[in-house]
């Protein structure tokens, strides 16, 4: 009995749903084809400058231009760098006679 239970109950939907016929589609309905057209409301672009992009801007204008100008503190070179850290060409660390 359990053995052909689920196909006989499948069989009975599927059955169901041939022998009924489709509602029919009014003009209002959205499915039908008579239907007429939704209204398109054309989208501004979003990728366009608005109120907010221009603030945005406007703040970071002058901290980009801080950024340009050069820096106070000087780069050392590198042979300065390896004076400051005491060691030689080999990476071995020089001895100053005493």
């Amino acid at each position: 009995m359990n053995r052909y239970s689920i196909p006989i109950v499948a069989f009975g939907l599927l059955a169901g749903c041939v022998t009924v016929p489709p509602p029919p589609l009014t003009a209002h309905n959205p499915a039908s084809p008579s239907a007429p057209e939704a209204a398109v409301n054309r989208l501004r672009n979003p990728l366009a400058v608005d109120d907010l992009t221009r603030k945005t801007r406007a703040m970071l204008a002058p901290a980009g231009k801080q950024q340009d100008q050069p820096s106070p503190a000087p780069i050392p070179e590198p042979h300065q760098i390896d004076q400051i850290s005491g060691l030689n060409g080999e990476g071995t660390k020089t001895i100053s006679p005493q």
